[in-house]
């Protein structure tokens, strides 16, 4: 007795194509009940809750003739290890113009606004963003959000990369 027969029927009983369609249906319904009873865990069960984020970016030695490309208040377009975030709201900016070190003659070390570098400012940016809380740390639109990644942001002036290098819960 052939396993399948000229007629496509399984030890010349089933349909094979209902045979297979039988075996899908039963394993949906064990997947079902396995994330029902714990033993599996989805991905919805994995945050721990929400909240709004503090991401701090530092950009540095940004090179413009426009010392307000970023201001407080406004929304800038972030990606996050190449991956588009969206908006989000840019809460505090802080600009200080490039430094160096220059040794006195004396020999102290003493620092001083590189004079080479006259157009250039390190930023530090706070953006405001909500997050889902998990174990392995903040999720903001699908994209994990911590320190030492690399961030892009960008507005209608400018298109600029940073590092983040804070990451913390809104305080109320």
């Amino acid at each position: 007795m052939a396993l399948v027969d000229e007629r496509g029927r399984l030890f010349g009983r089933v349909n094979v194509v209902d045979f297979v369609i039988g075996i899908i249906i039963v394993l949906m319904v064990a997947g079902v009940f396995l994330v029902q009873s714990g033993t599996h865990i989805t991905s919805g069960q994995v945050v721990e809750g929400e909240t709004d984020i503090v991401t701090t970016i530092l950009i540095p030695n940004l090179k413009s003739m426009d010392s307000e490309l970023f201001q407080a208040g406004k929304m800038t377009a972030i990606t996050i290890r190449n991956q588009p975030r969206g908006e989000v709201l840019i809460q505090d900016v802080k600009k200080e113009p490039v430094r160096m070190t220059m040794m006195t003659p004396n020999g102290q070390p003493q620092v001083i606004q590189d004079i080479a570098q006259q157009n250039a400012l390190d930023y530090t940016l706070q953006l405001k963003d909500h997050a889902k809380i998990t174990k392995d740390g903040y999720v903001a639109g699908g994209v994990k959000v911590k320190v030492g990644l690399p961030i892009e942001l960008e507005g209608f002036k400018y298109r600029v990369y940073g590092k983040i290098v804070d990451v913390q819960p809104l305080k109320s």
